[in-house]
């Protein structure tokens, strides 16, 4: 009887493909587009997620967290990406080109804004990829510490140090480009 409870217990239940896409798709993408600082590339990333998370159905159940599941696939395979593009700078280094937004709004509010968002994003981007991915899922993501905890699989007081430590990294980067005085 045990071992019949067990089975029972045991066995994921079926999600229906579609139904992951239609519920995590706007999360997993603003994810990505947040790694990624690209329109392609997140698209690519984004793909590759789902493509991933369907060759892998025996992992996503409803009984555990599959946002959690599929933000951990786009992570690791951003990662992998970065790893390949990292081995290939080596060998031979391509210079990147700048893409700038330029906008022809005039209001000095909005283009002080758009200035405070802009050097927040580029604090954040440089930031060491440990304290990055932790202050993207919180602040954009909107992720609690704990799904943030079982997301990147680290303690949630590990996360709560990273998240502390990274908003110090970002006032000292606001501070050194004269904010604050």
């Amino acid at each position: 009887m045990e071992h019949i409870m067990r089975a029972f217990i045991a066995k994921p239940i079926e999600i229906n493909p579609s139904d992951l896409v239609d519920d995590y798709s706007d999360a997993i993408y603003k994810f990505c587009r947040k790694l990624t600082f690209s329109k392609e590339d997140a698209e690519d990333l984004f793909q590759e997620t789902f493509l991933k998370a369907l060759e892998q159905p025996s992992k996503i159940s409803a009984s555990d967290n599959p946002k959690s599941f599929l933000f951990s696939t786009a992570l690791y395979l951003w990662k992998s990406k970065k790893r390949t593009y990292a081995r290939r700078n080596r060998l031979a280094p391509i210079q990147s080109l700048d893409d700038e937004i330029i906008s022809d709004i005039s209001i000095e509010d909005d283009m002080m804004a758009q200035e405070d968002t802009r050097l927040v994003q580029e604090l954040v981007q440089v930031l060491p990829e440990k304290f990055k991915i932790p202050i993207i899922l919180y602040y954009t993501m909107e992720m609690t510490v704990q799904d943030i905890a079982v997301t990147i699989r680290i303690p949630q007081g590990t996360v709560k140090s990273r998240l502390h430590k990274a908003r110090q990294l970002i006032e000292k980067g606001l501070i050194q480009n004269g904010y604050g005085e």
